[in-house]
């Protein structure tokens, strides 16, 4: 799943910090922006599709900036 930098950062700060199950995401949500990472929490809230099918098979930066 293309994502920006932004929302990937913050992703992979929380699948770092381990204090989640990542598939839980409202509690991933919560946790980006606990960590500092509003854009990703947000964008995590709003493609609840988008996130699930990312946590399944990936997250990879989106170039032009996933303005999606």
């Amino acid at each position: 799943m293309r994502v920006p930098a932004a929302v990937l950062e913050g992703i992979l700060a929380v699948r770092r910090c381990g204090l989640t199950n990542m598939l839980d995401r409202p509690v991933v949500a919560d946790l980006a922006e606990k960590l500092g990472f509003p854009e990703a929490a947000r964008w995590i809230e709003t493609h609840t599709k988008e996130y699930a099918e990312g946590v399944f098979r990936g997250f990879v930066v989106d170039p032009e900036g996933g303005k999606s």
